[in-house]
């Protein structure tokens, strides 16, 4: 009993010694960030002598309590680890302070791995504990230089720097610029600049810049950028937006992700990485490629000599990339951040279009409904095909590309930016992680570490765009349902899994997934989920509410009455969807479709073809993604700026059941389509109509249109049984050879 009481009274007397040097610690950091003059004794205009009264008295305590305020470090180090592409590179970490970063580094990149690594900060209190962390762990290549950040050279053996960093320090440099200007003289041309800092800024200050790399989370409201700007000023942290714009204009921006400190108060910080405004030699060829149908699209092999505008005769056709560089250009801009991305899959938008807004900061298919299988049985891709295709979530994408002999070229178009960021994100994935976790991520829809193989792994494949989306919602791998509960469409799986629980039927849906036979299976829809699902109630309260058609389906106004005209009311077509599904075959083992709609997820032998191991195995090989091109742009848009005559396919899914049927949209599509195929070029279209009014737009502009599938009652065409119809458009001649660029686009 006593030696149990001398074990608590022990335990106890720790936690109070814990407890008392943590208040300590935070008592120490309050009086000399908030009470402390800042420089008592000493001209407030000596920039050392400021720090050090700052720094001074807290040195020892400086890790301890800094842990919660400046967020976004080990991220900033991750994402410089992972980009880093220079075997033995040289570090100079710039108002390094205690050493936090260099010893936190170690986890991500070995610190034995670098050359020579250089702590700069002006402060002699810091630079003593730093010199002692590093004593302690015994690195040789690693320099603590006590100096000005302006002042500050590297060795004569040493050329230049391949990685700096500056963690919340760039907002304590009162010559900041001459310090971003020293760091452009000191980088190696592969090297990277990474910083994270607090700032405060207005969107009304970005007008007319397109290099940013994204603007999301990006504004601050006025009275958080007043008030953060105050607060900080006591301590000489200075939140003024030009620093950051400074920045961003001496280098290329590879990466910015904005965030809030939502621990204390949503204090905004960001986190950049960049690298030299011409980084290399091969910029001028890619802005060169611009000219073409997307950047990089010229031969890995061409000749690195080729100049930004070579000849006039091969600009015909000017991508919006291209025309963006050129205007950076002119006002000595860094090229847009798509220029800088190590992949050439993303083709430069300008996110700033209000054509964008319509989307809500989200996707609307978290999956692919129109079935590839059948596709390549009416299509019959071959290596020789370019195709053009809509984006979707990018499972018929990656489809086409997983197949023994993929097209040479896909051409993924989608007006949604938040779909072309979840392909890129699959694209990535195949690049940089193992089967298994491609499998957690898009067959479970779930990996509870997708925070660190973000960071860490996927980041330098993706654009800067797509990051900071999934930075910002990297809860949809890591939450309890995952990726296909999110999408607009997400509604529409919710609202059945509610009827069916109202109906008391939930059990039955369960059974329906792993029913091993054909009879099985019927009974159990025939009889217990059918009555729930298709009645009177249902289709008064959900099918015929506009709002549900739209939000739910994806189904837009005029593609509602279509299918109104065709079948005489929405129930009828969903009865005539899914009844001859139950008997085509069975959902547990040919029907990922409905699989996942049920279930939640995908299973390892009834999944989306390019999730199966052989797939993975030829998508992870290099190169294998290289023909893939995402534009996020309308069709119509995309392709007046692809070479004429160069798509054999288009697959543009029920996209024109969307359109009015005065024909004015469509006839703009159908002419712009025709300008980039080749005679013999197909077109693949499905519709919610069985005879969709648009085949005689096609006719009109020199098509010949056949069904390929036509619904019939109690058969279904294909494992969603989606849409009443497929058909194929084939290009037979050019009405007018003289067509223009300009006549084309909207």
């Amino acid at each position: 009993m006593y030696a149990t009481l001398a074990v608590a009274a022990g335990l106890l007397g720790l936690a109070m010694v814990l407890l008392n040097t943590y208040t300590k610690s935070i008592l120490i950091f309050a009086w000399n960030c908030f009470l402390k003059p800042i420089s008592k004794n000493s001209d407030a205009r000596d920039q050392q002598a400021a720090l050090e009264s700052f720094y001074q008295g807290q040195a020892s305590i400086y890790d301890i309590t800094r842990s919660k305020l400046l967020q976004g470090r080990d991220t900033m180090l991750q994402l410089s680890a992972s980009h880093i592409s220079v075997p033995q590179p040289v570090w100079v970490d710039i108002g390094g302070g205690t050493g936090w970063n260099i010893e936190r580094m170690d986890e991500y990149k070995k610190i034995s791995d670098f050359k020579a690594v250089y702590l700069i900060d002006l402060s002699p209190s810091l630079c003593k504990i730093a010199r002692e962390r590093f004593a302690a762990k015994k690195w040789s290549n690693v320099h603590v230089v006590c100096a000005d950040a302006t002042s500050f050279s590297l060795p004569e053996n040493i050329k230049a720097a391949d990685l700096i960093t500056m963690s919340y320090s760039l907002s304590m440099i009162p010559m900041f610029y001459a310090v971003i200007d020293r760091l452009e003289r000191i980088l190696s041309n592969d090297g990277i600049v990474a910083v994270v800092d607090f700032y405060a800024q207005s969107t009304a200050t970005l007008c007319g810049r397109t290099n940013l790399g994204g603007e999301l989370l990006r504004h601050v409201n006025w009275f958080s950028r007043t008030f953060w700007r105050l607060w900080f000023e006591f301590d000489r942290v200075y939140l003024d937006s030009s620093r950051r714009d400074y920045l961003e204009y001496q280098f290329g921006t590879i990466k910015s992700v904005n965030s809030r400190n939502n621990l204390l108060g949503r204090i905004p910080y960001y986190i950049w990485l960049g690298c030299l405004k011409r980084r290399d030699s091969e910029l001028a060829r890619k802005i060169n490629a611009l000219a073409t149908e997307s950047p990089y699209l010229l031969p890995v092999n061409s000749s690195p000599e080729m100049h930004v505008i070579d000849n006039e005769e091969d600009l015909t056709v000017r991508s919006k990339g291209y025309e963006a560089a050129v205007i950076n250009l002119q006002r000595n801009f860094p090229l847009p951040s798509f220029f800088y991305q190590s992949e050439i899959w993303r083709i430069f938008y300008d996110e700033r279009h209000p054509k964008y807004n319509q989307f809500a900061g989200q996707y609307i298919y978290a999956f692919t409904w129109e079935d590839p299988r059948e596709d390549d049985k009416i299509l019959k891709f071959k290596p020789t095909d370019t195709v053009l295709a809509i984006t979707s979530a990018g499972d018929n994408i990656l489809a086409y590309a997983s197949m023994p002999n993929p097209p040479h070229r896909i051409h993924c178009v989608d007006l949604n930016p938040y779909q072309n960021h979840l392909l890129e994100l699959k694209l990535a994935a195949f690049l940089t992680l193992d089967y298994s976790d491609v499998w957690k991520l898009f067959g479970e829809g779930r990996h509870p570490d997708f925070d660190n193989l973000l960071v860490s792994k996927l980041a330098p494949k993706l654009s800067s765009h797509a990051l900071q989306y999934w930075m910002r919602n990297k809860s949809t791998f890591t939450s309890k349902k995952g990726l296909y509960d999110t999408g607009s469409t997400r509604w529409a799986i919710r609202i059945a899994k509610w009827v069916f629980w109202l109906a008391g039927c939930t059990e039955d849906v369960k059974r329906l997934c792993k029913a091993t036979s054909i009879t099985e299976q019927k009974m159990i829809w025939t009889d217990r989920i059918r009555p729930a699902m298709i009645n009177p109630w249902v289709a008064s309260i959900i099918l015929r509410n506009p709002l549900f058609l739209w939000k739910a389906l994806g189904v837009p106004q005029h593609q509602a009455e279509m299918i109104s005209s065709s079948s005489g009311d929405f129930l009828t077509y969903i009865t005539d969807t899914l009844d001859p599904l139950i008997e085509r075959s069975l959902i547990a083992e040919d029907n990922y479709f409905y699989l996942l709609c049920i279930q939640g997820f995908y299973n390892r032998n009834n999944c989306p073809s390019y999730l199966k191991k052989d797939s993975y195995t030829r998508l992870a090989k290099p190169g294998a993604l290289d023909g893939i091109r995402i534009h996020t742009d309308e069709i119509v848009d995309v392709v007046a700026r692809i070479r004429k005559h160069t798509v054999t396919i288009a697959i543009v899914m029920d996209h024109m059941d969307w359109f009015d049927q005065d024909g004015v949209e469509a006839t703009k599509e159908i002419r712009s389509l025709s300008h980039a195929l080749k005679v013999g070029g197909r077109v693949l279209f499905r519709s919610a109509s069985k005879h969709p009014w648009y085949t005689s737009v096609y006719e009109a502009e020199g098509f010949k249109c056949k069904a390929a599938q036509v619904r019939e009652k109690n058969k279904s065409i294909d494992r969603t049984n989606m849409y009443a119809s497929t058909w194929v458009a084939t290009k037979v001649r050019d009405l007018d050879e003289n067509l223009s660029v300009d006549k084309l686009v909207l």
